[in-house]
């Protein structure tokens, strides 16, 4: 089909940007600006209550807490130490991964054969997997909206191909997220 083939072309184009970019400016593209800042708040949101949890960090949001709360109750109302604890911990990761990225990008692009050659090479692969993932993303927000028409009509040009494939089998599912934030309005 005319999809898959423009699928295949676009993948090989990506994968020939990666080799040509290399992998540690791949990842400092797709890691920093804004998909680092989301990457970071992922991150703060899946793993921040379970480092919120480890004795003495809880302790100390804890002993926080109680003290702001002393200086004046709305400050306990809102947890203002838990709001500073999320805010610190967004800035760490933040400045973890900025630190990771750039050693990255520094030891893959060390002048020498064999390191052009893995960087090249995870380049490549990294590119293609980066907009897959992104791919992921999009087709997960479609099919939310699978009624719609624009939706509908695009899956009937889909059927049968490797992204109509990808659609029907995503392992990205936004539906429960949408769900929580429709009840919460």
């Amino acid at each position: 089909m005319v999809v898959d083939a423009i699928t295949i072309v676009v993948a090989i184009l990506l994968a020939g940007l990666g080799v040509y970019v290399g992998f540690g400016r791949t990842l400092r593209f797709f890691v920093n600006g804004i998909f680092g800042t989301i990457i970071s708040i992922v991150f703060c949101v899946a793993f921040g209550g379970m480092i919120a949890s480890i004795g003495p960090i809880a302790e100390g949001i804890s002993w926080l807490n109680n003290w702001l709360g002393g200086v004046w109750d709305f400050f306990a109302t809102i947890r203002l130490a838990t709001i500073i604890y999320y805010v610190v911990l967004f800035l760490l990761v933040q400045l973890v991964r900025t630190l990771i990225v750039y050693g990255l990008e520094k030891l893959f692009s060390i002048d020498v054969l064999p390191m052009r050659i893995i960087n090249s090479v995870l380049g490549a692969i990294l590119m293609v997997v980066a907009v897959l993932i992104l791919l992921l993303l999009v087709l997960a927000i479609f099919a939310y909206f699978e009624s719609s028409e624009f939706v509908q009509n695009m899956l009937l040009k889909l059927d049968g191909t490797f992204l109509g494939t990808l659609y029907h089998n995503n392992p990205v599912d936004f539906t429960q997220i949408f769900a929580a934030a429709e009840a919460a309005l």
